[in-house]
């Protein structure tokens, strides 16, 4: 009995082709942070590649490279795989700087609690939260959704 190979298209040499489940539904020029979020969301373990992805698209982290004491040490923090202390640097790198109000974790759940002033001098803050099973994966989580509310 023959095998049927069916053929699938390649995707343009410029762009990466992402797994059919993570990136269904989404249009060929979906947000960065959306298709980011969805990521996250998607995997049960945080993996670095996805944190280095979050340094990449996330516009509050634009000028973090150029910060290079900061970027020193999240690079090494990075490489003994330290991603819940590397996102909170990110998380304090950021313009406006976030700051870890809460994380807990309840029947396997961790979920996390970030902050970031409005203005600066003001005493408004936005919160944002996230859940997610894997705690570095919570605390980035919240760190995109709370990229996605700047204005």
């Amino acid at each position: 009995m023959p095998i049927h190979n069916p053929t699938t298209a390649l995707p343009p040499a410029n762009k990466r082709r992402l797994p059919d489940d993570i990136d269904a539904g989404l249009p060929e020029n979906g947000d960065a942070v959306a298709l980011l979020r969805r990521r996250i969301t998607a995997a049960r373990v945080l993996r670095e590649h996805i944190v280095w992805e979050a340094v990449r698209v996330l516009p509050a982290l634009s000028d973090f490279r150029a910060a290079h004491d900061a970027f020193a040490r999240f690079r090494q923090m990075m490489e003994r795989d330290d991603f819940a202390d590397a996102i909170l640097l990110l998380a304090a790198s950021a313009v406006p700087s976030r700051e870890l109000l809460e994380l807990t974790q309840a029947g396997g759940i961790w979920s996390c609690r970030l902050t970031t002033t409005v203005a600066p001098r003001s005493r408004r803050r936005r919160i944002h939260t996230a859940h997610h099973p894997d705690r570095a994966a919570c605390l980035l989580a919240a760190l995109v959704a709370s990229g996605s509310n700047d204005a």
